[in-house]
This record gives C-alpha cells, structure tokens and sequence, in this order.
C-alpha cells in the first residue's frame, strides 16, 4: 500500500513538473511579450486619426511640447515602474500588483479599480477609432454598430487563448511598419473626398485641453504590465521593452507631427482625419495600419484589463468569482466578460474626444502613484530596496508632482473629483481591513519622517509645549492595567507619550512567549482605546526591572517624564520602592502613585477633583494643578469641579490662604474652588481630615515629600509611605504626586 502512494505521489509530482514546464515554455519573452503590446498601444488611434489635426489646430510647436510633455511623464512613470519591477517578483496584475506590494493593499485597491475601468475604456476608445476609419469606407454603416460587432469578434479572440492573441498582435505590428514606410514615401496630397467623414467642429482649445486628448497616446506602459503573469522573466522584460517602447513611439511621433506639418497645409490637417491616407504613397497601407493599430490596442486592453481585475479578485477587493481561470495559461475568461462589459458601455454612450480625456485622468492618477511609491522607496533607502533599475528620488517624486500638476490643469473640478472617488475607494477598503500577506512601505514612511523628527527634536527649549510622557508600571491583570492606564489616558488626552512596562521572572518565558504576552496586553488596550507602547522584559525582579526601565528607556529627546506606579510597596519591598523613586528622581521624572485598589470608571458621588495643596512642597502643588487641569480637560470630564484644599493651623492663616487661592486662581486662568481647614500641624490628624473631606471625590491629588537621596538612611521615609498607606488606602481614588526640579511648571502656569 505504500510503495503504491509512493508510485501516485511521485507521478503526481511528475505530472505537475510537465505542466509548469509547458507553461513556463508557453509564456513571453521581452519582444513579444512587452515591445509588441506598448508599442501597439502607443501606435493607436491617436496617431493615425488625430495626431494631424492636434497639429493643425494648435501648431507645430506646442505639438511638439504635448508630445515631450507625455513621453515625459511616461517615460519617468515606465523608470519607476522598471525600478519597483527589478526590486520585487512581479505577478499578475502588472501596476496593480506593483502599486499593492508597495504602498499597500488599501491605495492599490483604490488606484487599482479606477485602472480596471481605465483599461476597459480604453478598448471603447480603439474600437471607436475603428469604426470610424471603417465608416469613412462604408458610409451607409452606423458607427455604433461598427463597435460592437468589432468588439465582440475581439473578445472571442481573446477569450479563446492569450498565445493566438499575441501572435496576431505580431503580424498587426508588421502591417503598422509597412503603414509608416507608406506615409513617409509618400510625396503628392491626393485631393480630399466630398463624402469623407468629418468630425463635428470644435470651438478653440487650449493647450490642456489637447494635451488630455493627446495624452492616451503615452499610456501603453501598464497594458504591458498587466500581462506580467505571462512573462518568463518579469523583472528583465518590463523595464527593457517598455522603456525602447516609448522611445520608439517619441521617434515616431515627432517625425510623423514635423512631416505632417512640413507637407499639409494646416486647414486640411484640421478638417481630414485621414489626411494619412491622402498623403501616403500606398493609401491602402494607411487603412490597414488605422485598423491594425485601433485593433491591437483593443486586443491589448483585453488581454490586460481581465488580468487586472482577476489580480484585485485575488486579493478579496473584487468578487472572488473573477478571480476564477481556465486552461493551461490561466486565463481569466470571467474577467475577460466583465471587460467585455464596460467595453460595451463605453462604445454606446462615448466618442473618441469624450472618452480620451477621462482615459487621461485616470491613467495620471495611476501614473503619479506609482512614481510617488518608486520615490519614496528610494528616499528612504531601506535595505529592502534593492533595484537592478536605479532611479533618483527626486525624477521619480517630480514624475509625480507632474501628473497630478497636469490632473489640475486639464480640469480642476474633474480631477479633485477623481481625487475624491479613489480616497472614498481607499477608507471603504481600510474600513474592510482586508488582510495582508505581504509588507507594505507605510511603516518604512512613519519611520522615515520620525527619525528626521526626533533628530530636529529639542524638548529642553519647548517648555509651552510640555506633556507628561508616562512610563507606567502594570500587572499583567486587566483591571489594574486598564485603571492606570485610563488615568495617564485622561491626563496626556492622546498627546503625550505612553508606554507601559510589565516583568517576568529571568527564565521563566521564551522569547516567543514573551512576545504572545506583549501582543495580548496591546490588543487589550486597543479594545478600551488606548494608545500605548507595551514593554514585557525578563528581570531579576519587579523593582530592579523598573529601576532598570526608568534609567535607560527612551529614544534621543523622547524620554519618559513622568513615572506612574500603582500602590506603594509594604513591609521589605518598601526599601527597594524608595530606590525606584530615588532612580525616578536622578533622571528628572515626575512620580505619580496610584491606589492598588483605584478603579477610576466607579460611579462616585461628586464629580470633583480635590487637590491637597503642600506649601511645604510647591512644585509638587503647581504640578498638581497641571494635573487637575489636564483632567479637567479630558472628553470624560468635562464637567468635574477642581477644589483647591488646604490645612492651615489658625483662623489668621486662613483669611490668608483665601487671597493666595483667589490670585492663583486669577494669574493663571484656572477655574478652582477654595476650601481651607484648621488642624493642628500632626500628619495623623492632617490625614483623618483628608479622608473625611475627600471621601466623595472622584479623584484626590496629594503631595508626597521628597525621598533622601542615594546612601543615606531611608528608614524615615519608609515610615512615611507606611503611615500615608494605613491611612490612605481607602480612598479609591488617590494619587500621591512628586515633582520633578526640572518640570517647567513656572512657564506651563505662566
């Protein structure tokens, strides 16, 4: 039984070996599988049924700078691509696929499905220009029907097989060439036909205006592309034959608009379309290359399109049932009708002037993002980006900033309309958060531009600009975790720095495990809302961990300036808790310390903050008033009342501390309530009255003294943190505050 699953097993494998090879063998190579389709798409309609009259109606000259304008921006757009296409494996769905792999899954769907429709267009628009050449012939045909009997003749031819689509893309090639030797051979005008077919007249255009008409001529480069599936070596032929594509088709263009000009006079360039024929030395030869340049950009658009959309079906964007294919090539026969579709749309209700300035916008959008990916990638330098094609930031990023100028100037209103559609497209997708199999460069531009930030970073002199960024010290349980966290939440509001540190034992976790642990903690913060770094570390211990995260975290200027800890330690952990304090201290970090038993989403019964003002310690009580206000300010406490509290030991001193609230409250612009108490000065009976009076609140702010510094005797202050626990500790609410020296309080106050 097993020798006979072995025998299946090895000639399964045998079998699909002999497959991959027929198909391997079956695909293109540069010349066939790249040159022939851009260079037919680039020899379309325009050429031979509109080149003459864009020269006739605005000149020779600015013709000529349409033309360099567009080769221009397809020639940047073809190095960017060619850079990107040598820097990764290049699958079906050609720009697509590039633009996905590189910015995303989110801006390839959104650049992505507008290509589709762009490509499926483009078919309308050849197969217009057929119909049009065809009905200068055959007058009595209507131009519409024309379409869509030739479209319906191209899609079978396509449907059928890829290869035999290719091989007549060939012999179109051959008969364009013999076209182009007909015109230039040519000598004599033949005079015009009174019958011959003229387009409806049209009022004065600008130069935008004919370069968006022109501009459809230089967009064969992602036809090409989208056959990348069907290549033997992508990465070689892209950027090889679509690059001699377009120089080709500038040679040609520019020859053909001097000629033109050179030997027509310009009223019957304007009036004649076909004033190639009337020129050429064979003007059959014209009429064969109209057709065969009209009907391989079609069979282009037909073999590109459906590769394009089965691509985006492939990724979940579009329905999956596209993504479905047939055949030894693969060959996606359901895309292939939905092309069909639109196609059929596009010949019913457009016209070649209608059709081409919409091809043009489309196909600048795509253009300009894929030369924004290329230019990015290479600003960035990541050692990812390895391109055999090199091409400098600032070509690929002005290639761009080119397309999306031109969008402008074509029509403005169009082109943020167009803007608008691929951004909906864009959050639509982003809301899906569609998975992703592969790495995109948005990371790579967070960590760009905040590298050059933190290096023009300089926290010392932007004391208006101070936030508390906390370092917060958790539990692995969620309810301690999620308390403190809300609490620094509702005092940074988002705009502070927020990272939380957790510790286990040396030994006792993998790494693998340490980081399952870490993930956990970050996608239970998201669920409440929270923006926070998460830190799981290996340490000796709880406390020498912290000492260990206080004395060395952070990056350059982006220290943590403010040390939350929940609860202070008792009995023999006490001593190592003062030398966290004492770290926290040496590194000018404020220290806040909460209540273990702090839940701030309990209902209480006053919605007010009560700050225990320390004339002892004044930093500690301005920054104090910083906290109150920050959460004041929070969305979720809107409402609270800040009560300023002060003991004082005599009626005199009372009036007294009346008239420092009143200015305080006056100077620095804060709403505050004044409350002052008489008590002797006992730091027991201080702390009954604390309690009675604060019982209600929903957060109390308290100062804490200063601890001794390193090496001297911290029994004293232990017993300190003992008596504030045992008398303290009911309070749920309660943070005990110690200002840093360094805290710029007189200017945040100011």
């Amino acid at each position: 039984m097993n020798e006979l699953t072995a025998e299946l097993d090895s000639e399964f494998v045998e079998n699909k070996k002999v497959k991959d090879d027929i198909a391997h063998n079956q695909k293109f190579g540069t010349f066939l599988g790249v040159f022939i389709p851009s260079i037919l798409m680039l020899f379309g309609v325009i050429i031979f049924l509109r080149l003459g009259w864009i020269v006739g109606i605005i000149g020779l000259p600015i013709t000529l700078t349409i033309i360099t304008l567009a080769t221009s921006i397809a020639l940047i757009t073809v190095l960017s691509m060619s850079a990107i296409a040598t820097n990764i494996e290049v699958k079906a769905g050609g720009v697509y696929y590039i633009i996905s792999r590189s910015l995303g899954i989110e801006i390839g769907s959104a650049v992505g499905l507008p290509l589709f429709f762009k490509q499926s267009l483009t078919i309308a628009f050849c197969v217009i220009g057929f119909a049009e050449s065809l009905k200068d012939l055959i007058p009595s045909w209507d131009i519409t029907y024309i379409g869509f009997g030739t479209l319906i003749a191209l899609t079978l031819l396509a449907y059928k097989s890829v290869h035999w689509a290719m091989k007549v893309q060939l012999w179109i090639f051959m008969a364009i060439i013999l076209s182009l030797i007909s015109l230039f051979t040519g000598s004599e005008i033949a005079p015009m036909k009174p019958d011959s077919y003229i387009p409806s007249s049209l009022p004065y255009l600008g130069f935008w205006a004919v370069f968006s008409i022109f501009f459809p001529a230089m967009t064969g480069v992602e036809s090409s592309v989208s056959l990348s599936g069907d290549l033997r070596n992508p990465s070689k032929s892209l950027p090889l034959g679509t690059i001699s594509a377009i120089l080709t088709g500038f040679v040609t263009y520019v020859a053909i608009a001097i000629y033109l000009s050179y030997y027509v006079p310009v009223d019957r360039l304007v009036e004649d379309p076909l004033i190639m024929q009337d020129l050429a030395s064979i003007p059959s030869l014209i009429v064969v290359g109209i057709w065969g340049a009209t009907l391989s950009s079609a069979i282009g658009g037909l073999l590109g399109a459906p590769r394009t959309l089965k691509a985006i079906a492939d990724d979940g964007i579009a329905p999956k049932i596209f993504s479905k294919t047939f055949g030894v090539m693969e060959e996606p026969r359901l895309a292939t009708l939905a092309t069909f579709a639109i196609a059929f749309l596009g010949i019913y209700f457009g016209s070649i002037n209608v059709i081409a300035p919409l091809l043009t916008m489309i196909t600048l959008i795509c253009y300009g993002v894929l030369n924004l990916s290329a230019g990015i990638e290479t600003l960035m330098a990541n050692p990812s980006w390895r391109p055999r094609v090199k091409i400098h930031w600032v070509v690929s990023l002005a290639g761009s900033l080119l397309c999306f100028i031109a969008m402008l100037m074509i029509e403005p209103g169009y082109a943020l309309l167009s803007l608008l559609l691929i951004a909906l497209i864009y959050f639509i997708m982003k809301k899906r958060a569609i998975e992703s199999s592969w790495l995109n460069i948005y990371q790579g531009i967070l960590l760009f531009f905040t590298q050059s930030i933190l290096y023009r970073l300089v926290l010392d002199n932007a004391a208006k600009s101070w936030r508390p960024h906390f370092l917060v010290f958790t539990k692995f349980s969620e309810e301690h975790s999620i308390a403190l966290l809300k609490f620094s939440e509702a005092i940074s509001h988002s705009k502070g720095f927020l990272t939380t540190a957790s510790f286990v034992p040396r030994g006792v976790l993998t790494f693998q495990k340490q980081q399952e642990l870490q993930k956990e903690m970050e996608k239970r913060f998201q669920t409440n809302n929270i923006q926070a770094f998460v830190r799981v570390n290996e340490a000796s211990s709880i406390m020498e961990g912290m000492k260990n995260m206080v004395d060395y975290y952070g990056l350059g200027p982006l220290l943590p300036n403010t040390v939350l800890l929940g609860g202070i330690k008792k009995g023999e952990a006490v001593t190592e808790f003062i030398e966290v304090m004492q770290t926290a201290i040496s590194k000018h970090c404020n220290i806040v310390i909460m209540n273990d038993e702090n839940k701030l989403t309990q209902a209480n019964k006053n919605k007010e903050i009560h700050l225990w003002w320390d004339d002892a310690n004044t930093d500690n009580s301005d920054f104090m008033l910083v906290l109150a206000y920050m959460l004041q300010r929070y969305q979720r406490g809107r409402n609270k009342r800040i009560f300023i509290k002060a003991i004082v030991e005599d009626e005199m001193q009372k009036k007294a501390k009346y008239e420092q609230f009143q200015k305080i409250s006056l100077e620095r612009r804060l709403q505050i309530e004044a409350e002052i108490y008489v008590a002797p000065n006992q730091i027991t009976k201080r702390l009954n009255l604390i309690q009675e009076f604060s019982k209600d609140a929903e957060i109390i702010l308290m100062s804490l003294n200063v601890p001794p510094q390193f090496g001297n005797n911290v029994e004293e202050y232990a017993d300190y943190l003992q008596i504030l626990t045992q008398n303290m500790e009911t309070l749920p609410s309660l943070a005990f505050v110690l200002s840093s020296k360094h805290t710029p309080l007189d200017v945040i106050l100011s």
